[in-house]
């Protein structure tokens, strides 16, 4: 009876994790109401840039009497080999950036790539910087407005050139003079952005430096089948933590404040990420602000003073692009921890490792996969040899299990204990069976967050029909060969005396066949060939059992 018990665990386990990532596929995929979305576009117009610049005369930011923003029709272009920019004179915040070598949808290069920063009337995601003088004289005021830089140019295109650098002009009434500049680098997803200020006065210049991600948040995930979400929303790095989440309920509830020197705070979304970056020598103030409900800043402050005559600059950046974790990791501590791994992070990123490793030696991220499942089987070898061999075991005791159940049909009691010392006598373990798969588990949640948040994974094709492993088979033809193994295997095992339990094990192949319908089919693909390599391991472990029964009843 313990045995069977363990089972039915076993299997409910199985049930709720499989439940759990399906739940967690489906945020990624909501369902969108067209009407609640045509409101929420509403009210985002009604109140779309209504708090651009921080309120440092304190030394936190609060909230701001509303200053009306607006894209100028006049907008700077700026064209690398990886990001399409522009920039608004006024204010000179990136509007909009397109990442061209990430496609918006699979075969389909007409429309273009994933648009990350864009202020439109669909949707407001941009990247803000400013400089705020002492008493709020400055380019930048809350009386005033946002500064309008002149410019050099419209277009600007990186080219064959090592840098590109896009200057915007700003004079004072009192004779002060600020650049702002721009700069891109080939194949970099990092711009950075500088503020050369020169004080002809006689007395010091005092302002602040800021950045911040401006965010319109226009839709709630549901909360799924088991309340299990992909993260979306702010984060940070603190003192206390390389990375924290910061999400638009928190935000909501209290303002977000942070004093250290460098840092980074960022707005996260599934595969991209927007993160402004200070420079790593300064002391600053990080906040989080929230605007008539759904619009979001996250940013960082920087005190600036310049000497009378003389002439200073000031260094910051803003990451616009993929969650690509080496890259993130150069540009700042804990940068990387941006791609959501889940609590299982660690076991996830050294998956990732292991395939991006096998990967650069095979060039296709399908094969790694399938390498990858071969590695992990071969280290729980054994863990699996042994409950192979405990269900083998199980097999070959059936018979006497049977006459022990008919024999004690009339006392459950009595047969429980007569079966505890059919175990003893026989050397096993009821246990045997379940605990080395129910160890593995945490192996298959890490991986399933490595091929579901890993942007190296999007739009990767394997061969045949699957030309996304990180999306759905859109044929089903591996969810329906991976519930295939699934019966196989379970035809290879002893049958249940349990009735309950009978049906229940009936049924597990078909209800992960209809969960696997929306898994990415890059998970998919482990699934099923670590369940044939499974079936290979138990059919040779219960054949060499066989072999040694047979010989020790000849010994016999």
């Amino acid at each position: 009876m313990e045995l069977q018990r363990t089972r039915l665990f076993l299997l409910i386990s199985l049930l709720v994790v499989g439940l759990a990532l399906f739940s967690a596929w489906q945020q990624e995929h909501p369902v969108v109401s067209t009407k609640a979305e045509e409101t929420l576009g509403k009210t985002s117009q009604e109140t779309k840039g209504e708090s651009d610049i921080p309120n440092v005369s304190m030394g936190t930011p609060t909230t701001l009497t509303p200053v009306t923003q607006t894209v100028s029709a006049d907008l700077i272009n700026i064209h690398t080999d990886v990001l399409n920019v522009k920039i608004d004179p006024r204010g000179g915040d990136i509007v909009r950036a397109e990442l061209v070598k990430y496609p918006l949808e699979l075969n389909a290069p007409d429309k273009g790539g994933v648009v990350l920063l864009d202020r439109s009337e669909q949707r407001d995601y941009i990247a803000q910087s400013g400089l705020i003088g002492k008493d709020e004289r400055g380019p930048d005021s809350r009386q005033a407005g946002r500064a309008h830089y002149s410019v050099e140019q419209k277009e600007y295109s990186l080219g064959h050139q090592q840098q590109l650098d896009v200057n915007l002009h700003w004079l004072g009434h009192s004779g002060v003079k600020v650049t702002k500049t721009y700069t891109f680098k080939p194949g970099s997803y990092l711009v950075d952005v500088s503020y050369k200020i020169h004080n002809p006065t006689d007395a010091p210049w005092l302002g602040s430096f800021y950045g911040q991600i401006q965010r319109e948040h226009t839709k709630e995930k549901s909360s799924g089948m088991l309340g299990v979400q992909m993260y979306q929303g702010a984060a940070a790095f603190t003192e206390a933590k390389p990375f924290k989440k910061i999400t638009y309920q928190d935000m909501k509830k209290a303002p977000f404040k942070e004093q250290l020197q460098g840092g980074w705070v960022a707005q996260l979304e599934h595969y991209f990420l927007c993160a402004f970056i200070p420079n790593a020598d300064t002391n600053n103030s990080f906040y989080t602000r929230v605007d008539n409900e759904n619009i979001y800043n996250i940013g960082g402050v920087t005190p600036v003073e310049v000497a009378p005559q003389s002439t200073q600059e000031i260094k910051g950046n803003f990451y616009v692009g993929p969650e690509i974790a080496d890259t993130l990791k150069q540009i700042s501590p804990g940068l990387n921890l941006t791609i959501d791994y889940g609590i299982l992070w660690p076991i996830s990123q050294l998956l990732f490792w292991l395939l991006k490793t096998i990967n650069s030696y095979v060039g296709n991220w399908g094969w790694s996969i399938i390498l990858v499942t071969l590695v992990i089987k071969v280290l729980f070898y054994k863990l699996s040899a042994s409950s192979y061999r405990s269900m083998g075991k199980m097999r070959l005791l059936q018979p006497r299990i049977e006459l022990l159940k008919e024999r004690h049909k009339d006392d459950k009691q009595q047969f429980s204990t007569a079966l505890m010392e059919l175990y003893r006598k026989e050397k096993m373990n009821p246990l045997g069976g379940c605990l080395p798969i129910l160890i593995q588990i945490p192996v298959f949640i890490a991986l399933y967050y490595v091929l579901l948040e890993s942007v190296e994974l999007r739009h990767a094709p394997f061969m045949f029909w699957i030309q996304d492993l990180s999306s759905k088979d859109p044929y089903y033809v591996l969810p329906l060969i991976m519930g295939a193994t699934m019966f196989l295997q379970q035809r290879m095992n002893p049958a249940p005396p349990d009735p309950v339990q009978a049906k229940v094990m009936m049924l597990m192949p078909v209800v992960f066949t209809v969960l696997f319908l929306s898994f990415p089919s890059g998970l998919v693909l482990y699934w099923t060939v670590n369940n044939l390599l499974s079936i290979a391991q138990q059919w040779f472990i219960t054949r060499s059992l066989a072999t040694d029964g047979k010989a020790s009843k000849k010994v016999k």
